[in-house]
């Protein structure tokens, strides 16, 4: 899956003056039909009455170092990218399948407590479903992912309890929502997987005749003493 920015999705501002200058029109046209009895008049004002906020919801609002990644019945379509006020497809919706996933990482925990703290405040259809787009969402900034501890063993047997703080952040869009089902357990798995790896090649302390870097010759790699060079290699 390659990720297609849409760059000529930046029109939101004009599509709202449209819709709302020819809704104000046909409010304009069906009582001029009413007054002077003009029912085709008035069945075309009335129609665009009922039908006429249907552009409204095709606008976006982002944020910088925002994305949004959009799909039409199924297909990808495309990624909005940047700040800025977009105008897309009204039936094209929004996917995230980790929106609602939450790690011990910046951003999720205040994400999720703006959450619960307007579910209580807000009612109403189009409401609920600017909440629910603005969720959908996917961060471009870096973030910090902090792992619990996890009891492992070192190689030479010894049992260590190791966290790890990884800075990582989405780069490919398209990629991070359809190639896996949730990018953000994924990462967090990996992350605890490379841990468990790393951690069972070195001791925790400086040990004798111990070869860390696969050469055949023992050196004074440890976890404790030479946590850059580990990092490093």
């Amino acid at each position: 899956m390659k990720e297609k920015v849409l760059n000529n999705k930046k029109n939101g501002m004009l599509v709202l003056i449209l819709t709302t200058l020819l809704y104000l029109l046909s409010i304009a046209v069906c009582v001029v039909g009413a007054m002077i009895g003009n029912p085709l008049l008035l069945g075309i004002s009335i129609f665009w009455m009922c039908v006429g906020w249907f552009p409204y919801c095709g606008l976006r609002v982002l944020k910088p170092q925002e994305a949004l990644v959009l799909t039409l019945f199924g297909k990808y379509t495309g990624t909005l990218k940047g700040e800025g006020f977009y105008a897309v497809n009204p039936f094209c919706t929004s996917v995230n399948p980790a929106a609602d996933t939450h790690l011990n990482q910046s951003g999720d925990v205040d994400n999720s407590t703006r959450k619960s703290s307007l579910s209580g405040l807000l009612a109403g259809t189009s409401e609920k479903s600017g909440l629910e787009s603005a969720g959908k969402k996917i961060s471009l900034k870096i973030m910090t992912l902090n792992n619990s501890r996890q009891k492992i063993n070192d190689c030479l047997g010894n049992p260590v309890e190791i966290g790890i703080a990884v800075m990582w952040r989405v780069v490919d869009t398209s990629k991070a929502v359809f190639n896996v089902d949730n990018y953000k357990e994924y990462l967090s798995l990996q992350c605890d997987t490379a841990l468990r790896n790393i951690v069972r090649v070195y001791p925790y302390d400086v040990s004798p005749n111990v070869d860390t870097t696969g050469d055949g010759v023992a050196d004074e790699g440890s976890l404790r003493g030479s946590s850059e060079v580990v990092a490093a290699r």
